[in-house]
Formats: structure tokens, sequence, C-alpha cells
């Protein structure tokens, strides 16, 4: 019954978010530069997003191993969704196309646009399998039997398939879908298994010390801060990011939608968090690292056909996460075929490569996908976007707030920063010190520094 369940429930999901991209005809409307999202759909877009992989299965496996501090994960790291709403007129102005990469080529120059898109896709390349293990770990709940390598292919699958057809169109579908079913389904889950441990603050009392508080493991106030500062300066400027806020139909709508977004998304890791604190004590720490902690406890509690359902809309919820990802690398893609490979493509060559490159971007990711160690996701995923994305924050800060910014001071910035954050990895700091903050000192350094001695120069 949890099979069939899971199955027909994730049907109906998928086959609604393929069904919304039948009123696409044209590449703006797959990637939202068509600028019609609403309010709605805009804010469970990213809700959906910021929810995910992370926020589910990592964040329960936070809360199994240190307790109610793996709340900040979604609670800081949402902020940037703040911001968006803050500067969402301003960006949105400057911001014109669909891309970051074409903001930085009307902007600057062609080379950096190709770098910025560059390293977007290799972030990608590592951030959207850390999504895809996330979704097997689930799909190997329901179906044990299946090889983690098929399970891997099928949650490629399932965010790559209404993605690449439907785009931005397929994303407001599911986005609003999950939310609100994500949401009704875990907090009833907690209402109802939360007693059995005594309530709240008996479960706490039963778990070794430190489950209850707020900072605690890895959650230090430090890398809490470095949440917050890292979703500011660098998520809320990414791809992934800004092309749901360049599709809204005005700049209200925008800040709206991306205040509702944070709103919607940032309770969730403290209720995952505690449900990942039930399976602590629920199998008494004999789940390993605690990655399958979400999983195993929700089907221990759970009748079978309400599992399924459980695990059904967990999964698209994390696989919508994905295809956010997944829809951000087509449309990269789709900018360097246009600036590579044919500048005088039709829009409805324009059209075919965002569906077919972002299938083809998608299934490439399997290989890291098999690769990467299951441990520790949500460190690993916030290493990464910090890593690929922070050198290019005085870039895009400074050239849509900064009217003297030259291409020079930009390029200088991203390469300075690029650099350090090489050196800080490999070295072995990141351990220490988030790579996030010598990234962005030395981004911002750099490019004020050049800027200030170009001061008077026409940009390049």
């Amino acid at each position: 019954m949890l099979i069939a369940t899971w199955v027909i429930a994730f049907l109906i999901m998928v086959a609604l978010g393929i069904y919304a991209g039948n009123v696409i005809s044209q590449s703006n409307q797959w990637s939202g530069a068509d600028r019609t999202l609403g309010v709605w759909g805009l804010a469970c877009i990213y809700a959906a997003f910021q929810i995910g992989g992370a926020a589910i299965v990592g964040a329960a496996q936070d809360g199994y191993n240190f307790g109610l501090a793996a709340m900040w994960y979604s609670l800081g790291t949402g902020s940037y969704f703040i911001v968006d709403a803050l500067f969402a007129g301003g960006l949105r102005a400057k911001m014109t196309g669909d891309s970051v990469p074409a903001f930085l080529r009307q902007h600057f120059n062609k080379g950096l646009s190709r770098f910025y898109a560059v390293m977007f896709l290799l972030m990608m390349l590592f951030l959207i399998p850390l999504q895809s293990k996330s979704v097997a770990s689930l799909i190997q709940v329901v179906i044990p039997e299946l090889d983690v390598r098929i399970c891997l292919v099928v949650s490629i699958t399932l965010a790559a398939v209404y993605t690449g057809y439907a785009g931005m169109k397929g994303a407001e579908v599911i986005g609003k879908i999950v939310c609100f079913f994500t949401y009704l389904l875990l907090i009833a889950f907690v209402i109802m298994h939360l007693n059995k441990f005594g309530g709240y603050s008996g479960l706490v009392a039963s778990l070794p010390e430190g489950h209850g508080k707020i900072f605690a493991g890895r959650m230090t106030p430090a890398y809490v801060g470095a949440l917050i500062l890292g979703g500011v300066l660098s998520s809320s400027l990414s791809q992934v990011v800004l092309q749901p806020l360049l599709a809204a139909r005005s700049d209200g709508v925008a800040r709206a939608g991306a205040l509702l977004g944070y709103v919607i998304s940032a309770p969730i890791c403290i209720i995952t968090g505690i449900i990942g604190m039930m399976a602590a004590k629920h199998s008494n720490f004999s789940l390993g690292n605690g990655v399958g902690a979400f999983a195993w406890i929700t089907k221990e509690l759970s009748h079978p056909a309400v599992a399924g359902l459980f695990f059904a809309v967990t999964t698209m919820i994390i696989a919508a996460t994905m295809a956010t990802f997944i829809m951000s690398a087509g449309t990269v893609v789709k900018g360097l075929y246009f600036d590579l490979i044919n500048p005088k493509a039709t829009d409805k060559q324009l059209l075919a490569v965002s569906r077919w490159g972002t299938i083809l971007a998608a299934y490439i990711t399997l290989i890291p996908a098999i690769l990467l160690p299951s441990s520790a996701i949500n460190a690993l995923f916030m290493t990464v976007r910090y890593a690929c994305g922070s050198p290019f924050s005085f870039a895009i800060i400074g050239g849509t707030f900064w009217s003297r910014v030259t291409t020079k001071a930009a390029s200088w910035s991203v390469i300075a920063s690029t650099i350090v954050v090489a050196v800080w990895l490999v070295m072995g700091l990141d351990g220490r010190i988030s790579v996030l903050y010598p990234s962005l000192v030395v981004s911002f350094a750099v490019g004020i520094a050049a800027t200030l001695m170009d001061s008077g120069k026409a940009k390049s």
C-alpha cells in the first residue's frame, strides 16, 4: 500500500507540472522572462526551493545529531529572501533579461559573463547531486530493493522531466502543491506522535545535553552568522534565486512574493529538526550518522498509506528544489548556446535548447551524484554555494547599485576572490573559518579599491 500510494500521488503531481508547460510557446515563457509570475507563485517557488532536501533530510539529520539548533538552516539562510524583497526594484530595473550572465555581459563584458556561467554550472554539478541524494534516500525507504544508482536516476528524472518541459510554469504549479501538503503532513505528524515522547520537554529531557539548545554542534553563533551573511551576499544574487524574482509581473509582486517565501519557509527546520530528535530517541541513536533519520521515523510511525503520501510529497518538494537548480542551469546553458554557438538562433531553437539542455545538464550530474558522500549534506551544500557564488558578490552588487564600477574592477574582484577560495579550500581552512568570509572580504576590498583607482574612467 505504501508503494502504491507513493506512486499514484507522485505521478499526479508530476503530471500537473508537465501539463502546466502546455501554455509555453516562447522561450521567455519557459525561463520567466515574460514577467507574468504572481505573488503566490513566486512565494511558493522560493519556499519550495528553500525547504528542499537540506531543510528536510539534512535538517532532520542535524536534529538527530545535535537537536533544535538545526532550525537555523531555514531561519538563517532564508534571510536572503528579505534582502531580495528590499532591493527588488533596483535588481529588476538593471537585470532586464533572465540571467545573471546576461546582466554581466550587458554591464561589463563577455569574459566575466562566461566565467560566471562556467562557475555556476560547476556549482550545479555539485548541488544538484546533493539534492538528488536526498530524493534517492527517500525512494530507497519506499522501495528498499532498488539499487542506489537506480534511485539516483529516478530522482533526477523526477525533476528533469517536468522542469525541462514546463520551466517556470511547472515550478509555479509544483511549488504551490508541495508547500501546502508538506506543511500539512509535517505538522500533523509532529502533533500526532510527539506525545509518545512525553511532549517536546519530555523528548529534550530524554536526549543528550544540548539537543534542546538553539546553538549546538556546528550551529555556533559564528556559523549561524555565516549562514545569514552568506545568504545575503551570495545566495541572494545567485541565478537560482534571481530568476524567479525577475519573473514576477511587477516590482510590488516581487517584493511581496519574496517576503512571503521567507515566511513560508523559515519555520520548516524547527519541525524537521524535532522530527530528527524523535528519530534519535526512537532508534536510540542506531541510525549511524542520521542521514536516513527523517525517512526512517516517518515510515516507522505512520500507517503505510499515510507514509506513502508522506514520501510522495516530501520527495516532490525536494525534487522541486532540485528542479529550480536544473531550470537555472538550463537557462545558463541556453545563454551560452546563444553567446558561443549560435548568435542567430531563432526563438524556437532557444526554447528547444532550454528544454533539452536542461534535461541533458540534469543527467550529467549523475556522475558526481554517484561519487559524492551522503554524510554532512548541509555542510557540503553550503560550502559549494559559498565557494562558487561569493566571488561574484561585488561584481553583481556593485554593477547594480554603483555606477562607477568598471569592467576592470569587477574582473579583478572576481579573480582575486576566486584565488582566495581555491587556496582556502586546498589548505583545509574552511573547517575553522567558513570560506565565505575571506572570499567576500577580498571580493569587496579588491573591487572597491580597483573602482576608486579607475575613478573617472569609462566602463570598458
